[in-house]
């Protein structure tokens, strides 16, 4: 072998090693460009540079098809402020990703990219990156999804998360887990998306029962009327504050 093609396989396997795949997406990148918020830091940190005086509660929050925008960001400021670390991956930093979203209904997801094991793994990658780092306490680590992150929250292996939070991904579009979920895990949506509604154009009226049977420390949070975003709703927000902190070990 010259050393021309030798090198070229090492950085080949580099590459590989170095990397996490999921049907040719590079899981890895994901992580590596999320963004950390801190408690009592102004700046949006890396997950290379966060310091913290001993280690803190760490919420993973798997943003909507659209990526990282103003209601996440309101969401990971609000539970910065209650003295956890918030870990946002960014799905759109990897290679070839392209969004599902779209503006017309009621196709609101039109899946170029199999995002339904494409963001559970971001969220099990995550997870096993934030244990190996001494700013995060590893007996207190949540996943937090809305919308297609919602989705991710959803189908992600439980194991590692002292609780699960989904939002935002009304029960028209799950599967019903098959097996017994012992993790605490709560479900915020409102009785009314706009942004699910069936072909006939009526509007999916969303209650998880029949999805959480299996589920067997569940809670469900409907809100009142219409809407999909609710980083802004009282309610919401005491939900998840006061199921957090139930739920911290």
């Amino acid at each position: 072998m010259t050393n021309k093609i030798l090198f070229a396989a090492l950085v080949l396997y580099s590459s590989i090693a170095n990397s996490f795949m999921v049907q040719g997406y590079d899981v890895s990148k994901a992580w590596e460009s999320a963004q950390v918020y801190v408690p009592s830091n102004f700046l949006v940190k890396n997950v290379n540079n966060v310091k913290v005086d001993s280690p803190l509660p760490v919420v993973i929050f798997m943003h909507g098809c659209g990526g990282i925008n103003d209601h996440e960001i309101r969401w990971a400021s609000y539970l910065k402020s209650k003295n956890f670390i918030v870990v946002l991956p960014n799905s759109f930093a990897i290679l070839n990703r392209q969004t599902n979203c779209t503006s017309t209904l009621p196709n609101r997801m039109v899946w170029r990219v199999p995002v339904d094991q494409l963001r559970p793994a971001e969220a099990e990658y995550a997870l096993s990156k934030i244990k190996e780092l001494d700013w995060a306490d590893k007996n207190n680590i949540f996943l937090m999804g809305f919308s297609e992150g919602g989705m991710a929250a959803h189908n992600a292996k439980e194991d590692g998360f002292a609780g699960i939070i989904i939002s935002g991904f009304p029960c028209a579009l799950r599967n019903p887990i098959k097996s017994h979920f012992t993790t605490p895990t709560l479900i915020v949506n409102w009785k009314i998306d706009p942004d699910f509604i069936r072909n006939d154009g009526s509007y999916q009226q969303c209650s998880d029962k029949p999805y959480w049977q299996w589920r067997t420390k569940s809670t469900e949070i409907l809100l009142e009327g219409k809407g999909h975003f609710n980083a802004n709703e009282p309610i919401a927000r005491d939900a998840v504050l006061k199921f957090l902190l139930e739920n911290k070990n």
